[in-house]
């Protein structure tokens, strides 16, 4: 049974590194379809300060929301706290305070940051899983 034990922890330890890799890969590489399905709410936002939060070995990112593309609209600021792993892990750099990022946050709590560019934003508006503002708010 002791022998188990290596086997059952690298097991583990390989199952985090693929988790990291495959959400690495994602917020790399996904299109717009595979944002709204993952996320619950997703949102461009300006980012107004990034503060490192060492006793939780992450960041707290603060941010203005410009735009809500999926989820509830109204927010006008939002504050992330991000892991500092996924910065190295995901070979993302730290946004700069000014920054547009894209956000999403899923159901699990799990948070995904993102530069943003304008075509980008455009390729969101014009994929079928937006929803303007009056959407949003069930102006239908």
């Amino acid at each position: 049974m002791l022998s188990m034990a290596p086997r059952l922890l690298a097991l583990v330890a390989l199952h985090l590194v693929m988790g990291t890799a495959q959400a690495c890969r994602f917020a790399q590489d996904a299109q717009p379809a595979q944002w709204y399905e993952w996320a619950d709410s997703l949102f461009a936002a300006d980012v107004t300060s990034v503060e490192a939060d060492a006793g939780k070995s992450g960041d707290v990112i603060n941010l203005r929301v410009v735009e809500t593309f999926k989820g509830p609209a109204g927010a006008a600021t939002a504050s992330l706290r991000v892991p500092s792993r996924m910065w190295s892990s995901c070979r993302l750099e730290r946004p700069a305070v000014g920054a547009r990022v894209l956000v999403a946050l899923n159901p699990n709590s799990d948070t995904l940051l993102v530069p943003l560019t304008p075509r980008y934003s455009e390729l969101l508006r014009s994929d079928p899983g937006y929803r303007s503002r009056g959407d949003a708010l069930g102006s239908d």
